[in-house]
């Protein structure tokens, strides 16, 4: 309190009390200046006498002083502004100057500027300026620090125009050095000529010069900014806006101006997207990083990230440092503002009012605070982001670059979603921490300095306030960890929605041919409703409450502070001077209280994450010496691949573990030209043997020697996201001839005309709209082209039809192959390739036991290999009946002729391919980008579905009937009680304030505090209002409306996606619908709730705001118009880019993933072709250009708060110099100043929080909009039909007749059943064949309406199946689908979800399907701590991930026997493809006696299932071709059943 008392008894004898700056010695200096001296005006006089002689630092102005603040004219003294401004600015331009001019004179440079009439302008007013600076020295005649400024000031000049010289020369971007100098030359001349105006000295010549002088320093000023030197040619490479801004286009962020001009104008495409940063690239980010990381010996995240990248976030520490001091300068002016009101009010009373001016300096002052206090803060900002961004650029490519070269037990500990999430989830985390990282030091900072001012402002009694926040801290820690909880909960809940979705998605089909949907959905809302809803309510009510903790906080503080003020301080008046600038103080003191904590829990947070990935980076590589790299072998029969008593390890071993042997003492020698074959059982060891060559095993002994470059096709093909062409060049280049040998060699030409676009159709992602067997030959296509020198073939003939196997052994493999001057080492079933190899290895148990030539082979009796040709040779032929090589044998072999036609030039083409691969560079990496670009116009196939999704965010606003709609689910009654509690409170915290002023004012005119239980009881009352009516607002917003709205849409899209036909999920990839459920859910459920209350409430604090300023001077309408257009202007012009930049931003950030996903899968085969540099280069790209859409889209936030905070501090200058322009009416009072003041200095905030949540509100109804698109899809028809049910025992016989049936499977596809007429009788035996795509699983989908006929009709024991519900349908009808699906769940719950059946029914379906056994098992196995009473609640793992693929069919027969009393037709669809043969003989049998007397259809690979039907229907190109007994068909020689049984060997020892 002394303090203040000292001030105010100073305040009278003091000249000049501006601020507590009076306090400093220093400035008491105008005390012993007092002369009769009448200031300039005597300088100036030519003939003047009196003249003290002064030292050339003294001050000459008698009357003023040094000030800074003159007590005559109350405006700044001559000393202060000509002398210490000037001078400053001049000194400090000749020292930065110079340091300048040594810059530029270094620099190298590579283009040259052109000189243009600007230069010599520029030039010649610098010389100008010059001229009049010296003349301005010499007009000057008394000796002082003015005249010491005005010298300082000519030399300064002279240096500018060195820099401008220099700067023509050596750079494009004017000088910020210089753009400053000037800057502060038009300003403090301004304030010069403002002085001398005052001293009526402006008429004399040196006022004119001082004039001349200001204009001429602007005129330079604009020509340097608008004109700024061209380069002679404009350079090819693309450079980014930012790095070639000038200084005062990054502070206010200008240089984003072409892009929101451009956004504004038109939709942005990644086109219009301006280049990155040098900086921020992610080469420069992941070298710079690295370069920290690998020369640590002892591995520290934080430390290479905070060396790497930490300077410039230091600096921005800097800035940040400021902002908050100044922050804190504000409530100070304001109380030298009411300060200043109260005493113009009591000199008025006098009738002697004191000048403006002094009011006028603190509005200004107040103005420049702000807009310094701006362009500070967004410096920060834009460092904090720039450093999450150099983190997450470098991260992932780091991380990706780690996944390449991990080794195998790595990849075990760490699944691939693990990686991923490494990527996604915890470098967010820490680009998510940088942002506020520095709230850590500043938020004790504005704590401590608040504390400060609020002590010098009101003493002790601050103590009661900061009491009052102390216990709100621990209380707050407590609320904290509890919604963490409740958010852990919440994430458990969502997971298991999402799995339950994933796997309902994934499973549609079953779903649907079983009729299981309700039940289903049941399981769906159960999770929903009573559990994630649940909790998310719980969610909603305890953050309502926190929130009502922290706005009655302020209001406890300020409360409890004036409370003890007036107790304790009973002869000091709470007058307004202290009111509302303690209010101020409090109001910023809220911030760093809120911030801190939550900080805090990040850091936490990202400490894990750190620890996570430091893990993951230290972890261990694969072996970098497993391989010898030798040179490649020239002459055929030269050694190409040597292992030499090799003992290799799945993985090294980890402390107590014993290590797990792959393959031991291998001994292999396989030579140029030389096709070596390994077989071997199933997981005997041939791919481990491939794996060993690739270097992919732990070598544990032994040697592994290469020679030349590896092509591998690995057993399971792998296909890139791509076209077909992507695929086979794999990052080589072009060679269009021998790119179609490769072709017509890989059997692919007939499929490229089958595909939409040929080698440019995009195979989706795993190349999911390839068959297995197209997979299969593409990925042998990439190796053929590649032309290597050493082929590593695991098996790639498994997966394709017999003829084409041959086609492939011939044309590729065999001796008259492509490849027969390579060396191939092919791990095979097939045992009609041996006979063309050269030497044959057998492999068991991780040993080769047996290997030599064919020949060698064959003659020994005792020969394993040779029993496996002689006993397998057979069951091949008994079991090989693929049914893809019969029907249209004619026209495959017309289709093989024109194949074989090229047969010479395959023979002739191996020179060819010999000498090419010398000219087999890998495609330069440069045409990587252009590539990538052309990429992104040509995406037809997308086109369609990119279209939908576009127009979807595109249509510029989202219409309003999505508002409508979201309103509607909310219920608009609750809506509109919302906005009425949100109207109280902000009214009752208006009020609150109002009253304070009232009060206030009472004590300024009683000079002590009367009646203070009324006043402050009153006052404790509204801030309670306020507090509880929020508490209401929140509690309403959660409950009954976010609550209500989501479980209404949620509900609504559930039951129409399952509803939908199968052809949407065909059409539509799992990804983007799960992407609805999931992400777009999460938003309307957690985002978009609070996001509207924020922008609502947003709203009418600004309303309220702005009419209480109004209310005291009315005349700021006049501002308030203007500005308003303003406002609403950038508004506009921001949303439209932001939407847009938001948009490519989460478009730009899939691939990413996706790619990332990808390599994971098929590091080995990237790692084979030696492709490791080009995979990661396409992984910066694709971080860059992510990157490139999230830079802007972040600045665009900096260049509108500039704006935006620009326009406040207008408010603020308007509110306080409009009050000090009014005064004169007499009517305003220091309470009203201080309240409209203390309101615009919040208003900044608000105004820049309304604009930021539009976007987020836009952003987030779209979700709303993309539910509502999935909640209308067109269902199927109906589940059941009321009038038109079947009778309860329907199909009693089970007799199935087509009429003239058709169908296709979308109205603008081929039909793919044509005209069918089938007499199906009761209980008969079908077996359906036909090659693959003639039409068999077609009519299984037919029978279960899964596609609806074309024309015609099926009907069922004379019961038309179109008539009647699908449900109806469906569940009377038995099937075992071609892929087996089985769900996460319990072994009940997959055989029966309906709980339909008792446990000894179940039990009896598993016996039969011979599952019992195995269901036993696995419940002695089981977990034991999870409670389970019987052996049929055993968990089975997300997609049957605990069942072989034989099990899952198993499963699915055991459904079919539970259904079998209810159900009379039975469909099989090679139902047993995946099991063994013998226990596929059993299953034959079981079918057979269980289902005697129902109607089977079967469809089948293996004939020998079906031979024993009692009709065979033969199909080809969707028509029946033959219908008749087996008997009957292969009496005729010519028919396709016929041909087919021959080859698969079944008729030959009847002829």
């Amino acid at each position: 309190m002394e303090q203040i008392e000292a001030i105010s008894l100073g305040s009278g004898h003091l000249p000049n009390s501006w601020s507590l700056l009076s306090n400093l010695p220093v400035l008491y200096l105008s005390k012993n200046y007092t002369s009769e001296n009448d200031g300039i005006s005597t300088l100036l006089k030519k003939n003047h006498t009196e003249v003290v002689p002064q030292s050339w630092l003294g001050c000459d102005s008698a009357v003023d002083g040094w000030g800074p603040l003159s007590s005559t004219y109350n405006d700044l003294t001559p000393c202060f502004l000509q002398g210490i401004l000037f001078g400053l600015s001049a000194v400090l331009m000749i020292l930065v100057g110079t340091y300048q001019i040594v810059q530029l004179r270094n620099k190298k440079i590579t283009i040259s500027n052109r000189k243009t009439w600007s230069f010599y302008t520029k030039l010649l007013l610098v010389t100008i300026q010059l001229i009049f600076q010296i003349i301005i020295f010499t007009q000057f005649n008394a000796t002082g620090i003015i005249k010491s400024a005005l010298a300082a000031n000519a030399f300064a000049t002279f240096i500018a125009f060195g820099i401008h010289y220099l700067e023509q020369y050596k750079s494009t971007i004017p000088n910020g050095v210089l753009l400053f100098y000037w800057l502060f030359q038009v300003i403090l001349n301004a304030g010069r000529i403002v002085n001398l105006e005052l001293r009526d000295d402006l008429k004399s010549e040196f006022g004119t010069f001082i004039i001349l002088s200001t204009v001429n320093a602007l005129f330079i000023l604009l020509i340097e900014i608008l004109l700024p030197p061209v380069p002679i040619y404009a350079s090819l490479v693309k450079v980014s806006p930012y790095d070639h801004a000038n200084i005062f286009s990054r502070i206010t962020f200008d240089w984003m101006g072409g892009l929101m001009k451009k956004g504004h104008q038109q939709y942005l495409t990644e086109q219009d997207l301006p280049v990155l940063p040098t900086e921020l690239k992610a080469t420069a980010t992941t070298n710079e990083f690295n370069e920290y990381w690998k020369t640590q010996s002892k591995h520290s995240l934080f430390l290479a990230i905070a060396k790497a990248f930490g300077s410039s976030f230091l600096l921005g520490g800097v800035f940040k440092g400021l902002q908050d001091s100044l922050a804190f300068v504000q409530p100070q002016l304001l109380r030298l503002l009411i300060k200043f009101v109260n005493d113009y009010s009591e000199s008025a009373k006098t009738g002697n009012p004191i000048p403006l001016t002094k009011g006028f300096l603190i509005s200004i002052s107040m103005f420049i605070v702000s807009v310094v206090q701006t362009a500070c803060l967004h410096q920060y900002f834009q460092r904090a982001f720039d450093l999450g961004m150099k983190i997450k650029s470098s991260l992932t490519s780091v991380i990706y670059n780690k996944a390449l070269v991990l080794s195998n037990e790595t990849k075990q500990e760490s699944t691939t979603g693990d990686i991923v999430n490494l990527m996604s989830v915890d470098v967010q985390r820490l680009q998510d921490l940088v942002q506020n990282l520095q709230v850590i030091w500043s938020g004790p900072f504005q704590i401590f300095l608040c504390l400060y001012s609020l002590h010098g402002l009101i003493g002790n009694s601050m103590w009661a306030g900061v009491f009052i926040m102390i216990i709100m801290i621990p209380l707050n820690a407590v609320i904290a960890r509890y919604q963490k909880k409740l958010q852990k909960t919440q994430m458990k809940n969502k997971d298991e929605r999402s799995r339950l979705i994933s796997e309902i998605l994934n499973n549609i089909k079953s779903l649907k041919l079983y009729g299981w949907e309700h039940p289903y959905l049941e399981r769906l809302n159960h999770v929903r409703n009573e559990k994630e809803l649940a909790n998310l309510k719980k969610m909603g009510i305890f953050s309502a409450f926190s929130n009502f903790t922290w706005s009655l906080a302020p209001f406890l503080v300020s409360c409890s502070t004036f409370a003890l003020f007036v107790i304790t301080q009973k002869d000091k008046s709470l007058s307004t001077d202290l009111v509302f600038p303690a209010l101020s103080l409090f109001n910023l003191l809220s911030f760093p209280l809120a911030v801190v904590p939550m900080v805090i829990t990040n850091i936490v947070e990202a400490q894990v994450a750190i620890t996570r990935l430091t893990k993951f980076l230290t972890s261990s590589e694969l072996q970098r010496d497993a391989v010898i790299k030798a040179p490649r072998a020239s002459k055929v029969g030269e050694v190409a691949v040597q292992i030499k008593n090799g003992t290799f390890l799945w993985s090294k071993a980890k402390g107590e573990q014993n290590y797990k042997v792959a393959l031991s003492n291998i001994n292999l020698t396989a030579k140029k030209g030389h096709l070596d074959c390994i077989v071997g059982k199933v997981g005997s060891g041939k791919s481990s043997i491939v794996q060993a060559i690739l270097g992919d095993l732990y070598k544990l002994d032994g040697e592994v020697t290469l020679h030349g470059k590896i092509a591998y096709v690995s057993q399971v093909p792998w296909i890139m996201n791509g076209t077909v062409r992507d695929n086979i060049l794999f990052g080589h280049k072009y060679d269009a001839e021998f790119y179609q040998h490769v072709l017509k060699a890989c059997a692919l030409t007939v499929d490229l005309k089958i595909l939409p676009k040929g080698d440019k159709t995009e195979v989706g992602e795993k190349g999911i709209s390839l068959s297995g067997g197209q997979k299969a030959r593409l990925s042998l296509a990439r190796a053929v082209y590649a032309r290597a020198d050493v082929y590593l073939l695991d098996d790639p003939l498994s997966a394709v039809d017999e003829h084409v196997g041959k086609h492939l052994t011939d044309h590729v493999l065999g001796p008259n192959g492509l490849l027969k001057t390579k060396c191939r080492v092919l791990a095979t079933n097939s045992i009609k390739v041996l006979s063309i190899a050269d030497n044959l290895h057998l492999v068991s148990d991780g040993r080769i036991v047996e290997q030599g030539t064919y020949d060698d082979i064959i003659k020994q009796e005792s020969s394993k290999i040779r029993q496996l040709i002689e006993e397998f040779g057979k069951k091949k032929d008994t079991s090989s009946s693929s049914s893809s090589t019969i029907a249209g044998e004619d026209k495959k072999e017309t289709d093989e002729t024109d194949e074989l036609k090229d047969d010479v030039d395959l023979a002739n083409l191996d020179s060819d391919s010999d000498y090419e691969v010398g000219s087999l560079r890998r495609a330069s990496d440069a045409s990587l980008i252009p590539d990538e670009e052309r990429n992104v116009e040509d995406e037809e196939p997308e086109d369609e579905e990119t279209k939908a999704r576009k127009e979807h965010l595109e249509q510029g606003q989202v219409k309003w009937a999505v508002y409508k709609e979201y309103a509607d689910a909310c219920n608009p009654v609750n809506v509109i009680i919302f906005l009425a509690t949100a109207l109280l409170s902000f009214s009752i915290n208006v009020g609150s304030n109002v009253w304070l002023k009232h009060w206030s004012e009472v004590n300024t005119k009683y000079g002590y505090n009367p009646d203070i239980t009324k006043y402050l009881g009153i006052y404790f009352l509204l801030g309670v209002g306020f507090s509880a009516s929020s508490l209401v607002q929140n509690c309403f917003l959660w409950i009954f409306c976010t609550i209500q709205g989501s479980k209404k849409l949620h509900n609504g899209m559930a039951v129409s996606v399952l509803r939908a036909p199968m052809s949407f999920f065909e059409t539509t990839p799992i990804g983007r619908i799960l992407n609805r459920f999931s992400n777009d859910v999460y938003k309307v459920d957690e985002i978009l709730g609070r996001v509207f209350s924020m922008f609502f409430n947003n709203s009418i604090k600004v309303i309220l705001t702005i009419g209480v300023i109004c209310f005291s001077t009315w005349q700021f309408i006049f501002i308030i118009g203007p500005l308003g257009i303003l406002y609403v202007y950038y508004q506009q012009y921001y949303l439209k880019t932001s939407r847009e930049l938001r948009r490519l931003d989460s478009v730009s950030r899939s691939p990413i993933f996706a790619n990332f996903q990808e390599s994971l899968v098929g590091v080995s085969i990237i790692r084979a072709y030696g492709q490791e540099d080009r995979f990661r280069f396409l992984n910066e790209t694709r971080v860059d250009r992510n990157m490139s859409a999230y830079h802007p889209a972040i600045n665009a936030n900096r260049w509108l708060a500039v704006r935006l905070e620009f326009l406040g501090s207008i408010i603020i200058l308007g509110a306080a110099g409009l009050s000090i322009l009014t005064l004169k009416s007499g009517k305003l009072t220091a309470g009203l100043v201080g309240l409209s003041v203390s309101y615009a200095l919040q208003i900044t905030q608000s105004l820049n929080w309304i604009v930021r949540m539009t976007v987020e509100v836009e952003t987030n109804i779209v979700s709303v909009e993309r539910i509502m698109e999935y909640s209308r899809l067109t269902p199927e028809a109906p589940e059941i039909i009321e009038d038109n049910r079947p009778a309860k025992d329907w199909p009693q016989n089970g007799e199935i007749i087509f009429k003239d049936y058709s169908t296709k499977y979308r109205p603008e596809l081929d039909l793919v059943l044509k005209n069918i007429n089938l007499d199906i009788k009761a209980k008969e035996k079908i077996g359906i064949v036909g090659r693959t795509g003639a039409g068999k699983s077609s009519i299984t989908l037919s029978l279960f309406r899964i596609i609806e006929p074309f024309q015609g009709q099926i009907d069922i024991d004379n019961v038309k199946t179109g008539d009647i519900g699908l449900a109806d349908l469906r569940q009377k009808l038995s099937i075992i689908p071609q892929d087996s699906q089985v769900f996460e769940g319990t072994i009940r719950s997959n055989l029966d979800p309906t709980n339909a059946y008792n446990d000894e029914q179940i039990w009896k379906a598993l016996e039969l399907s011979h599952l019992k056994d195995h269901v036993h098992k696995m419940y002695d196995d089981r977990d034991k701590e999870i409670e389970i009473e019987t052996p049929l609640d055993v968990k089975v793992s997300e997609g049957g991930g605990n069942l072989s693929i034989g099990q899952r069919q198993l499963m699915c027969l055991g459904r079919v026997l539970l259904k079998m009393t209810t159900s009379n037709i039975l469909v099989l669809d090679e139902a047993t493809a995946a099991v063994d043969v013998e226990t596929d003989q059993i299953l034959q049998q079981t079918i057979r006696t269980e289902f005697k007397d129902k109607t089977i259809i079967t469809i089948a690979h293996r004939l020998n299932t079906i031979l024993d039907s009692d009709k065979i229907i033969v199909l080809e190109k969707g028509e029946v071709a033959e219908f008749d007994t087996p008997e009957n068909l292969l009496k005729k020689k010519d028919s396709l059943f016929y041909s087919l049984c021959k080859q698969g060997g079944f008729v030959h020892d009847d002829e």
